[in-house]
């Protein structure tokens, strides 16, 4: 099967399509032929080695897929022969504390295709059958690629962890990406009004498209000045965070009381100055969320399949032009998801 791997660390001209054999499903697995193939900020960390995770050499990025399952191993039952699914991209061991409590994101043991294992960037792919989520008919294979890893995440902060109630309001920073775009619309399900900012009128145009309330270009405007004028001066009641660093700190200063970071990436910055009287004076909460359950991505799925959240899928890019879709995606300059097709339709 035809696959991209890299075999050192670097820039995107060590991503090469090559040939490895096809993988053969085991007890409780399926064969995914994938279809398309999810690109991730997350996937340009580990090719240059930024991603602090365990793998071996030759590795195969992806963390999304969507597809068909063509083949099963011992214990799976044949009805999923044939079926459309999209990816849940943990593993799970299924009996740890975590997993018996319908938490399974927390899995002693988990493992995330991409990061830790082989991910999707490939033809084929051995997943744990119980990992096949079931792919809405009205769901075509792009958006399913595009849909699993950022509505999931999106849900589990905005609504799981942040617990987002109608009226509230949410500044979602750097709205172009993939997860915050898709948190977007999160927030506008749950009945929250959201200030949206980006740094391209492109990309504003397309969060009001999504129902942003108040958008900022922040090259023009200081957004906080503009969280403050929205809410008259109470502060924003939730902060949904991709950035890090000083956009971190300085967001803390404009929340209402009771209010709640989630920070889920930290591009701009991994340690912060954290003042921690205004945190404990106002209520302020920082909370991390990183993945979703695979309850959340069933119950993602679902909204998606029914119209109610739409995917964005801004390019599409052959699985030989991978490194062609890495340099895209560094230039942030989409909105929503950039995604490889991998076997045409």
């Amino acid at each position: 099967m035809r696959a991209v791997a890299f075999d050192k660390f670097g820039d995107p001209s060590v991503l090469r399509l090559t040939e490895l054999a096809d993988p053969i499903p085991g007890d409780a697995e399926a064969l995914l032929e994938v279809r398309s193939a999810g690109v991730n900020h997350v996937d340009l960390d580990i090719r240059e080695g930024l991603s602090r995770f365990d793998f071996q050499f030759p590795h195969v990025l992806g963390i999304e897929a969507a597809g068909d399952v063509v083949a099963i191993g011992p214990g799976v039952n044949e009805s999923l022969i044939g079926a459309r699914v999209a990816l849940y991209y943990i593993k799970t061991c299924g009996h740890c504390w975590y997993c018996i409590a319908g938490r399974d994101n927390l899995c002693e043991q988990r493992q995330l295709f991409g990061e830790h294992i082989r991910g999707t960037y490939a033809e084929k792919i051995v997943v744990p059958a119980s990992n096949c989520l079931p792919l809405p008919k009205t769901v075509d294979y792009d958006a399913g690629a595009a849909a699993v890893v950022v509505f999931g995440t999106a849900w589990h902060a905005l609504v799981s962890t942040a617990r987002l109630r109608p009226g509230e309001t949410v500044l979602i920073h750097s709205v172009g990406g993939g997860v915050a775009s898709a948190a977007l619309q999160v927030a506008k399900l749950a009945g929250a009004r959201v200030l949206a900012t980006a740094g391209s009128e492109q990309k504003l145009e397309l969060a009001r498209e999504d129902g942003a309330d108040v958008t900022v270009n922040y090259h023009q405007e200081n957004p906080f000045e503009m969280a403050d004028e929205m809410t008259k001066g109470r502060g924003v009641d939730v902060v949904f965070d991709t950035v890090g660093g000083a956009t971190s700190t300085e967001s803390l200063s404009h929340m209402a009381p009771n209010g709640r970071l989630v920070s889920i990436g930290a591009h701009a910055g991994e340690h912060v100055d954290l003042d921690l009287i205004e945190v404990f004076r106002r209520h302020i909460s920082v909370m991390g969320s990183h993945t979703q359950t695979r309850a959340e991505a069933l119950e993602v799925l679902g909204l998606i399949g029914r119209g109610t959240l739409r995917p964005r899928v801004h390019r599409v890019f052959p699985l030989d032009r991978a490194a062609e879709a890495h340099m895209f995606l560094a230039k942030r300059e989409h909105y929503g998801k950039v995604v490889l097709r991998v076997r045409e339709p």
